[in-house]
């Protein structure tokens, strides 16, 4: 083999999801990470930071993806009838590049139409990394034990999106507690609990899920465990959010309350709340 032919370059795109106030992908910050617009705001602005030493480039465009029963994205099929918000959201630019430690801003317009039904509508705007105008996230390196003098070079770059909720004249949803389960420590993890949530109405929700424990009377209450950015979205009727704990195991005896407390446009709203003893 020759050495012109001695490294494969491979160039691998990585799509993130992210359900939490601040989206660390590789070296890129983006702040927030979920956008919301009705009538009576009908502007908002994202804000890219490049944390790391290389530029990074980024071609804007809209995709449609709903939440499945398994709590998973999956993309809208074209024969589906899908509340997408893209037809009437602009935003701007289409390509934008961050330089290394630099921010960049992205804003976005609502503009309802004049026959718009009241419903939720949601996009997915999605930030698609330009490989060759963009410096590699990461690098990974591998030989291949079976093929001698043959190496892999695998470059990380990192596209991702975040979801763009347009709201005409409808009310907040309500969302309960259904059920808290415990989901026992293993070698590897501590104690966690599946949350399951369950939304009515037509608009997504939107909050904090946090874990606090008092141990008896006489104690402080401490926060155990949260989940950032938690949304139900309008597609769904029902999701369960597994929340890992700081501890490998929770005192018997002790007092744990399980909340759901709103973020974004519902911050200050208490969705529900559960208050159990340990056994």
């Amino acid at each position: 083999m020759t050495s012109a032919t001695r490294f494969l370059f491979l160039v691998c795109t990585l799509v993130l999801f992210a359900q939490v106030p601040l989206l660390a992908s590789a070296d890129m910050l983006i702040s927030p990470t979920r956008a919301l617009m009705d009538a009576d705001n009908r502007s908002a602005t994202l804000v890219l930071r490049n944390t790391s030493q290389g530029a990074r480039t980024y071609r804007l465009m809209w995709e449609d993806k709903r939440v499945n029963e398994a709590g998973n994205y999956v993309m809208v099929e074209p024969d589906q009838n899908w509340p997408s918000a893209s037809g009437m959201i602009r935003f701007s630019p289409r390509q934008i590049t961050v330089g290394p430690g630099e921010n960049q801003t992205v804003r976005l317009n609502f503009r309802p139409p004049a026959d718009l039904k009241p419903g939720e509508y949601r996009s997915h705007l999605k930030l698609q990394v330009i490989g060759e105008e963009s410096e590699p996230a990461g690098v990974f390196e591998m030989d291949d034990p079976d093929r001698e003098g043959v190496s892999f070079r695998l470059f990380m770059q990192m596209s991702f999106s975040i979801p763009v909720i347009a709201r005409y004249k409808v009310s907040a949803p309500e969302v309960k507690i259904a059920d808290v389960a415990v989901v026992p420590a293993t070698n590897q993890t501590n104690m966690a609990l599946a949350i399951t949530l369950e939304r009515t109405g037509e608009a997504s929700s939107s909050g904090d899920l946090i874990v606090e424990m008092q141990r008896n009377a006489n104690s402080p209450v401490e926060r155990i465990g949260s989940s950032k950015e938690v949304s139900v979205f309008h597609e769904t009727s029902r999701k369960i959010v597994k929340v890992s704990l700081r501890d490998s195991a929770v005192p018997a005896g002790a007092w744990i309350r399980v909340a759901y407390e709103g973020s974004g446009e519902y911050k200050g709203r208490l969705w529900d709340e559960r208050v159990f003893q340990s056994k």
